[in-house]
């Protein structure tokens, strides 16, 4: 119903068609009135419209659809249904969430501990390595030119005092390590073969996870990440940011104020503790949703119109529909004054008419119905949202880095034994000398 300038109205849609079809059918001329407007601020449209059906005797019924119930029911006379469909939730369209925490997200905390004691590890094989070493003054067989060259301290270690030489070399080992985790590089060069294969086992441990999490990172960063949206009654009773209004002459705002147990229940119960949720106005209702901070349980058609509608003023997508709920499939009929002796003959009509699937081509090719296909664009095929690395995905490159630190303690043993061969060796010369 659309207000001209001059004060006349222009009224469309699958309705108005389904009165016409009656119309031709059954011969009878069609003449439509809007609801009394003072009569609709006083009691609200549907209240309005119910007052006049009863008291004026130049009204025989109401176009738009109604839900059964048993006060209407006692009061109106009802034909076959005129609509069924399920029932889906329209809500507002959730927002991107905060990239504050964007260099944290990429991997789980599993995956973050895993990586704070593999540096803990690291630090600590090379520490050992080296205090063994010089415990045993194991650099007298080898040639250490090129630890001296990039450790200078242990090349004077005599003139420094013990605990100053463990904090440098420590330093040194942890810069290292960091350095290759951060991929800004960095050397840690021993002629030892053991602190070579250790170091090399965790560059190539550190290269995977890098790039696993560079990657993820960027993605991060340039792809809009929405907050998780809200699909079925369960997680919209657990939001804390989104509310649920109900009508209480719609079969499902009818079953949730109802129930005794269930989420209906916890749903109910939020609802009473807020009283300006509760609506019997479509149009009140529609402003409250228009705020954004609720949600509302209603047949799949009029959510989709409720969207489009918004798209259509706006220009922006900034409501949604949720995946069809659990619920019974809603019927809708006409209502007409109680004991009108041609209802019989409109109920047979309208099972005719719904059986030919005029309805449902009406309500879906009508321009009155405005189309907005960017808003239910499926987005998970559009663009792949980021997801947090788990611990089993990177399990190779830590089974990687376990092979090199097994592979660097196995060749740190032979040198050991290598050493000590050559120190017996030494002293077995000493003494035939």
């Amino acid at each position: 119903m659309t207000r001209g300038p001059n004060g006349t109205f222009t009224y469309s849609g699958s309705s108005l068609q389904i009165i016409k079809w009656l119309a031709e059918k059954f011969k009878f001329k069609l003449s439509v009135i809007p609801i009394n407007q003072t009569l609709a601020n006083k009691l609200g449209t549907h209240a309005a419209a119910f007052y006049q059906l009863q008291n004026d005797q130049d009204i025989n019924g109401i176009v738009p659809s109604f839900f059964l119930s048993m006060d209407r029911v006692e009061r109106f006379d009802f034909t076959s249904f005129i609509w069924a469909e399920g029932f889906r939730l329209v809500l507002p369209r959730p927002g991107e969430e905060s990239r504050l925490f964007a260099f944290i997200r990429p991997f789980q905390p599993w995956v973050w501990l895993s990586i704070f004691v593999s540096v803990l590890v690291i630090v600590g094989a090379m520490k050992i390595f080296d205090w063994i070493y010089f415990r045993h003054d194991l650099n007298n067989f080898i040639d250490t030119s090129a630890d001296t060259k990039h450790n200078p301290q242990d090349g004077d270690v005599k003139e420094n005092s013990v605990p100053k030489r463990n904090f440098i070399s420590t330093s040194n080992h942890v810069i290292y390590v960091i350095n290759t985790l951060t991929n800004q590089g960095g050397r840690e060069a021993f002629s030892r073969h053991s602190f070579r294969i250790l170091a090399g086992f965790w560059v190539l441990c550190a290269m995977v996870l890098v790039n696993s999490y560079t990657g993820i990172v960027t993605s991060s960063l340039t792809t809009p990440k929405l907050k998780p949206s809200i699909e079925s009654l369960e997680e919209l009773a657990a939001s804390t940011e989104i509310g649920i209004v109900v009508r209480s002459d719609t079969p499902i705002g009818a079953q949730i104020l109802e129930a005794t147990s269930g989420i209906y229940k916890v749903l109910g119960d939020q609802v009473r503790l807020h009283p300006d949720r509760i609506f019997v106005d479509p149009f009140k209702l529609n402003a409250k949703l228009e705020t954004g901070q609720f949600a509302y349980a209603y047949m799949n058609t009029f959510t989709i119109a409720f969207v489009s509608s918004h798209y259509k003023k706006e220009g922006t997508c900034r409501f949604k529909v949720s995946k069809p709920l659990p619920i019974l499939t809603g019927f809708y009929s006409l209502l007409h004054k109680k004991g009108t002796w041609y209802t019989k003959t409109i109920r047979r009509g309208l099972m005719d008419l719904w059986e030919s699937g005029l309805v449902k081509f009406w309500v879906n090719n009508l321009p009155t119905l405005p189309k907005a296909d960017a808003c239910f664009v499926d987005s998970k095929r559009g663009v792949s949202r980021p997801v947090a690395i788990k611990l089993t995905d990177l399990t190779s490159a830590f089974l990687i880095l376990g092979i090199g630190i097994g592979l660097a303690i196995l060749v740190f043993m032979l040198e050991l034994i290598y050493w000590k061969l050559l120190a017996m060796q030494k002293k077995l010369a000493i003494v035939e000398i």
